[in-house]
C-alpha cells in the first residue's frame, strides 16, 4: 500500500497527526488516549454526534460530573431501556499523544447496560467515545485499509 504512506505524508506536511486505531471484539474503532490525566481506551464512533465518557467510569475514577438535568436518548441496542441524565464534565478533556482534542464539551452518560452487553461477549466496556464534534473541529481523516486517524492539529 504504498499510497498509504503518501497520503500520510501529505497530510503531515498540512498540519495533520497521525494516530493508530484498532477494532475491538466487536468491531467498534479503538485508539488509545487520556481522560483527565488517566489512560484509555477510547472509541471512535462517527454516529456520535457528541464525545463522552462513561458516567460509572468517571465516578469511580474521581472525575467531577455536573446534572445537567436533561435526559440522553437510550443508546443503539437498548429500545426500551429508561433514558438517562446527562452529565458534564468540568475542566476534563481528551488528550491523544499529547495533543488536547477541541470538542463542544465532554459529557457523561450511563452506559451500564451497553457495557453489560459488551461482557457478555467477552469485550472490555466501552468507557470514552470520541464523536463528530472532535472529528469536525479537528478536519478528520480516517483511512480504513491502514487503520489510521488523522487530525489537523492547528485551529479548524
Amino acid at each position: 500500500m504504498h499510497y498509504a504512506s503518501e497520503i500520510a505524508e501529505m497530510l503531515s506536511r498540512n498540519g495533520f497527526r497521525r494516530f493508530q486505531l484498532w477494532r475491538s471484539g466487536v468491531g467498534h474503532l479503538l485508539l488509545t488516549g487520556e481522560l483527565a490525566g488517566r489512560s484509555l481506551d477510547i472509541v471512535l464512533d462517527t454516529g456520535a454526534g457528541k464525545s463522552f465518557a462513561e458516567l460509572g467510569y468517571c465516578r469511580s475514577e474521581g472525575i467531577h460530573v455536573s446534572d445537567t438535568g436533561h435526559a440522553a436518548a437510550p443508546m443503539a441496542g437498548d429500545a426500551g431501556t429508561a433514558a438517562t441524565n446527562v452529565h458534564t464534565l468540568g475542566d476534563a478533556r481528551f488528550v491523544l499523544e499529547g495533543m488536547p482534542v477541541r470538542s463542544d464539551g465532554l459529557f457523561a452518560i450511563d452506559m451500564a447496560r451497553t457495557n453489560e452487553k459488551l461482557a457478555m461477549q467477552g469485550v472490555d466496556p466501552i468507557r470514552a467515545v470520541i464523536g463528530q464534534d472532535v472529528l469536525g473541529n479537528h478536519q478528520a481523516l480516517i483511512d480504513y485499509a491502514t487503520l489510521a486517524l488523522f487530525l489537523k492539529e492547528g485551529p479548524a
